[in-house]
């Protein structure tokens, strides 16, 4: 008789190990890169924002259409299994740049503060115990000769 012995490695699913957040711009070029340990062979994402699309290495690419926050099923797949995880994705506005899902006045006080030069708070100018946009707004205001400085 005659005794033959096999013996198979068996690599360990693997893991997720990118980001599981993510931000872009709608109408922007956009690109993430999904990377997993215990070397994936294969990777796949279901449930992205129309206008990206995934590469066979990964890479989740495009030009998102549509704002909002989308949850994407990502992956990687090799010999042991597939590892699985969520990715939350955030297309915002072009216009909105404090990205809080609105473009309203503040919005639009941001990009008048870029223009001027006025990118960050220096004083609590209106006194509400905290530096934000109407402060920036306040200094823009006092630089171009404004007489409302402080108070409500």
């Amino acid at each position: 008789m005659i005794t033959v012995t096999y013996s198979a490695t068996v690599s360990p699913a693997p893991v997720i190990t990118s980001a599981l957040s993510s931000t872009g711009t709608a109408a922007t070029t956009f690109s993430y890169q999904i990377t997993a340990a215990n070397g994936p062979t294969s990777f796949n994402a279901a449930g992205l924002p129309a206008g990206l699309s995934v590469s066979t290495g990964g890479l989740i690419s495009g030009t998102p259409t549509i704002v909002g926050t989308s949850s994407v099923t990502i992956s990687a797949a090799n010999a042991g299994g597939t590892g699985v995880s969520t990715l939350t994705l955030s297309v915002y506005s072009a216009c909105d740049l404090n990205r809080d899902a609105l473009t309203n006045v503040v919005d639009v006080q941001l990009q008048v503060n870029q223009a001027l030069g006025a990118t960050a708070c220096t004083s609590d100018l209106n006194r509400d115990g905290s530096c934000n946009v109407i402060d920036v707004q306040r200094d823009v205001n006092a630089s171009l000769g404004g007489q409302c400085l402080l108070g409500p």
